[in-house]
């Protein structure tokens, strides 16, 4: 029974110092994603096309307010001088204004989720492969997410700055090469 007891107590010694000496090779570093979805060229140009595209809406659903509240003063004005069917037909054409509005708002508001999803995938795909990139060049074994709970690093762990730099540089190599024609 005793010599069970030492064995035991002596492997649990034996995994300690494995698992210690394993953390001590274990390479690992921290990024900062949205950091660099804010601050990379090609970030900076989706936000661009978002805030175009949210202005076009806006702009179509202003004026589909500003009908629907021409509407409605005109039905305020001349509630009591025109007879009930008059009257019926201009409400309706208010309710109608009313429920394109609507309609409209919901869909821009499907379009933009939708756009920036898309946007925000081309941007993350050129950032994992530039992730990717420094990971082999560092042989790094982790790489943590800042914003995915990671309390405190050793800012020489940090990759950020490193990982936009590479995604702008493709992106400048992308645009010189959309521009020159694509060579073939």
């Amino acid at each position: 029974m005793r010599k069970t007891g030492i064995i035991l107590a002596a492997a649990a010694v034996a995994m300690v110092f494995a698992g210690t000496s394993l953390a001590e090779g274990l390479r690992v570093a921290v990024i900062d994603v949205n950091k660099i979805l804010n601050d990379s060229e090609a970030g900076q140009a989706a936000k661009k096309k978002m805030e175009a595209r949210y202005e076009e809406l806006k702009k179509t659903i202003d004026a589909k307010q500003e009908e629907a509240r021409k509407i409605k003063e005109e039905i305020d004005k001349q509630k009591v001088m025109v007879g009930k069917e008059k009257l019926k037909e201009k409400e309706d054409a208010l309710q109608a204004k009313l429920n394109e509005l609507r309609q409209l708002t919901q869909e821009g508001e499907r379009e933009m989720q939708a756009r920036q999803g898309e946007l925000t995938r081309e941007v993350l795909k050129s950032v994992e492969a530039k992730v990717d990139v420094v990971v082999k060049d560092d042989k790094l074994d982790l790489v943590l997410e800042k914003s995915a709970g990671v309390i405190h690093y050793n800012a020489s762990m940090d990759i950020t700055r490193r990982v936009l730099a590479l995604v702008d540089a493709d992106g400048k190599a992308a645009a010189e090469k959309k521009e020159g024609g694509g060579g073939k």
